[in-house]
């Protein structure tokens, strides 16, 4: 399970209003150059960078399984999606999941996800609370082969297949995406995976990223 991400911005402000006021979520921790919202069982933070370069990442909020089409009653009027093939849903058959695609004030690529695999079936409307978790973080890496084994030495080993472009690790709960630097994001004609700073607290481990350091991982069991 990721508990926690934090990423950084050069949006605070607009930010802060979206998260809380267009998408409902409850801000639990503010300070002047930081916020946090819960989405269920994870906590989103955003801090305010001050680097020349826009931030950019993306992650995805599990939803209820079989509420894909609620989500995008509810999301539309909140945001532009982002189509594929002039489709608002982009179904992934060998994942066995539905998604909606749209990008934040800062543009992050956020995706909402509903999980056929998981038994977590909702038939109240949907809402904010239908936010179940953070439940994919983009990681780009030099090396996804590296990253992995990084990775793998506290638990979180490949969900499915990869190959030296693209790898999730971890279940579905919580999958850690780890993408070769330089990659341009899925659902994104040009943007570029590239290593802003960034921290992912998970049940086991806490994973920064540093655009000169690298990466490091701390086992927090």
């Amino acid at each position: 399970m990721i508990r926690e991400v934090e990423m950084q911005t050069h949006s605070l402000k607009e930010m802060k209003d979206f998260y809380e006021n267009t998408l409902g979520l409850a801000v639990v921790q503010e300070h002047p150059t930081s916020f946090s919202v819960q989405a269920g069982d994870s906590r989103l933070t955003f801090k305010e960078s001050n680097l020349s370069r826009q931030p950019k990442y993306h992650f995805a909020f599990n939803i209820p399984e079989n509420q894909i089409d609620e989500a995008l009653h509810w999301i539309t009027p909140k945001v532009q999606i982002i189509p594929s093939q002039g489709q608002e849903i982009v179904h992934f058959e060998d994942w066995n999941a539905d998604s909606i695609y749209f990008y934040d004030p800062a543009g992050n690529i956020v995706e909402l996800i509903a999980r056929h695999n998981l038994n977590n079936s909702a038939n109240e409307a949907f809402s904010p609370a239908s936010l179940l978790c953070v439940s994919e973080i983009g990681l780009p890496v030099p090396d996804v082969e590296e990253a992995l084994l990084k990775l793998s030495r506290v638990g979180i080993v490949p969900w499915q297949d990869y190959d030296s472009q693209f790898a999730a690790a971890g279940d579905e709960h919580g999958l850690i995406i780890a993408v070769k630097q330089g990659r341009v994001w899925f659902m994104s004609d040009q943007e570029e995976a590239y290593p802003h700073s960034l921290t992912i607290r998970t049940d086991v481990c806490e994973i920064t990223l540093d655009n000169i350091e690298g990466m490091e991982i701390k086992e927090l069991r």
